[in-house]
């Protein structure tokens, strides 16, 4: 699961629990969790899953069926809900997802934007619509937050701002020397490698 959304995002700011962060026997710090409802078109399900958007949607029977605005882009070749999807209803999506940055766009200037950093992602839920649109719902918790931050975030129950999430990159690990190679060499030559040669 890797959930961003690149680039200003309409969102709907559901809930703000403000928490505290025990830290040892007696440090408390501020935490934040932001209950995010996010509408976008059906092709962002490939964020989470690559088959997600053939199990929950499908083409329309008859293109010439679906109403056109000119000028106004249509919001999926995959409109109609397959029956799987009406079945199933919202879906919760399982997992976390760590090292986050959600961003909150305020006003003109910028001057009054909320960054947050080390956020988790969890609890995403996908809520199908018919017409190629999908419902994210999802939290947004960190504790690197302090009390002015605090205060301009919790203002903001039940409105809509434009927002960003961006996931944090991916981790390239090395590989492990697991001695594979020594067992090819000679005795001489093992204890040149152990030397450092």
């Amino acid at each position: 699961m890797r959930v961003q959304f690149i680039g200003k995002t309409k969102a709907t700011i559901v809930d703000i629990d403000i928490q505290s962060l025990k830290r040892g026997q007696t440090d408390v710090e501020p935490a934040v969790c932001l209950h995010l409802k996010i509408t976008q078109a059906n092709g962002t399900l490939a964020m989470l899953d690559k088959n997600l958007l053939g199990f929950l949607y499908q083409k329309g029977l008859d293109h010439s069926q679906q109403q056109v605005l000119d000028g106004v882009p249509v919001v999926s070749d995959h409109p109609s809900l397959s029956p799987l999807a009406v079945a199933l209803g919202a879906l919760n999506w399982d997992g976390e997802q760590s090292g986050a940055t959600l961003k909150i766009y305020q006003g003109v200037t910028g001057d009054q934007d909320i960054s947050l950093g080390d956020c988790t992602v969890r609890k995403v839920k996908i809520d199908p619509k018919e017409g190629g649109a999908v419902d994210y719902h999802l939290q947004v918790w960190t504790s690197d937050v302090d009390q002015d931050t605090i205060g301009a975030l919790g203002v903001l129950k039940s409105l809509d701002r434009d927002i960003e999430l961006i996931a944090a990159e991916p981790v390239n690990q090395g590989t492990l020397d697991d001695g594979a190679d020594d067992k090819q060499l000679t005795p001489a030559k093992a204890l040149e490698k152990a030397a450092g040669g």
